[in-house]
């Protein structure tokens, strides 16, 4: 008896500790969580890859000025993106869409809210090998190859290779594949022919060696004038987009700015809670007139045009 009472009185106080100690733990990863202040913590964020390279920027930008704080960036496809939002496993999302009714329900089920608002306006990139003859490319055409109605590059223009288009696209389900998806009301593109890459940086190498691709790319990742873009675009050739007019526009700040260029987009940040904490703050500032200048220096077309103000000094001169 005398041992049975020990044994089980071992067994309460092994028991005891375990649960103490994941109790710790547990107190630890929510305060954790709960305690990050606007300007200090960790916080997770997920983003696709098309807005990845200039998000980066804004994450350096906002740790350079706020040391205590830690933005980790989740890189992933824009749906994932939002499953993680919903399972609470990341703390915002920057995506190129709004919450859709069913993913706004399930924050409803869940008894929290969302805060979502647009923090610039980026566009996708059409890129192909500078072997295709052709100077633009039409809505119309772009439509055609992707629900699968031209499949040879010289169904677009006699002078192009004989060969069979094969679209280049970064993760199923990512801003691009998602924007296309809506743009041209494509249900199923399983039948074409696709390669699929993992960023949008393999999509500029893939184009690059294969003379029958044509690749969809962010702007973000070829906006800015600098000598790493010079050299990474210097194998592929970017095809301006044709309006319903038939006049084409490259992707660029002004065109964005008139809403001429076809293929823009703007860019949604989302954070999950009722608080105001480091995801928000960080949301918060890619609004803000620091982060709004950091997508202007970058060729993209920040929500709010960050003002300059000149002083015009006169001054009367003696004639004599």
């Amino acid at each position: 008896m005398k041992t049975l009472l020990k044994n089980l009185c071992l067994i309460f106080v092994s028991a005891a500790i375990v649960w103490s100690c994941h109790s710790a733990n547990q107190e630890k990863q929510n305060a954790e969580k709960k305690y990050d202040t606007p300007t200090s913590g960790s916080v997770y964020i997920a983003v696709d890859d098309a807005f990845y390279h200039i998000i980066q920027q804004q994450a350096k930008m906002f740790m350079n000025e706020y040391e205590q704080a830690q933005i980790n960036l989740v890189v992933t496809p824009e749906d994932k993106a939002v499953a993680l939002l919903l399972r609470d496993s990341v703390d915002a999302v920057i995506i190129s869409r709004d919450l859709n009714s069913n993913e706004k329900k399930e924050i409803e089920r869940q008894k929290t809210i969302t805060r979502a608002w647009v923090s610039y306006v980026d566009a996708i990139s059409i890129v192909v090998s500078p072997t295709i003859k052709d100077t633009s490319i039409s809505l119309s055409q772009l439509k055609d190859i992707f629900t699968g109605k031209i499949k040879n590059w010289k169904e677009i223009n006699p002078q192009n290779p004989d060969s069979e288009i094969v679209i280049v696209l970064d993760n199923a389900n990512s801003s691009n594949h998602n924007f296309l998806k809506n743009k041209f009301e494509i249900a199923d593109i399983s039948k074409l022919k696709i390669f699929g890459t993992k960023s949008n940086l393999a999509i500029i190498d893939q184009v690059a060696k294969r003379e029958n691709a044509l690749g969809v790319v962010g702007f973000s990742w070829i906006s800015e004038d600098n000598e790493a873009n010079q050299k990474r675009l210097a194998g592929v050739k970017i095809l301006p987009v044709q309006d319903s007019t038939g006049k084409a526009y490259f992707a660029s700040q002004t065109n964005l700015a008139q809403n001429l260029y076809p293929l823009s987009r703007e860019v949604y940040s989302i954070v999950k809670n009722n608080r105001i904490g480091l995801s928000y703050a960080f949301m918060s500032f890619l609004g803000q007139e620091t982060g709004q200048r950091i997508f202007l220096k970058a060729g993209l077309l920040p929500k709010k045009i960050p003002t300059r103000e000149v002083e015009i000094i006169t001054r009367n001169l003696e004639v004599k």
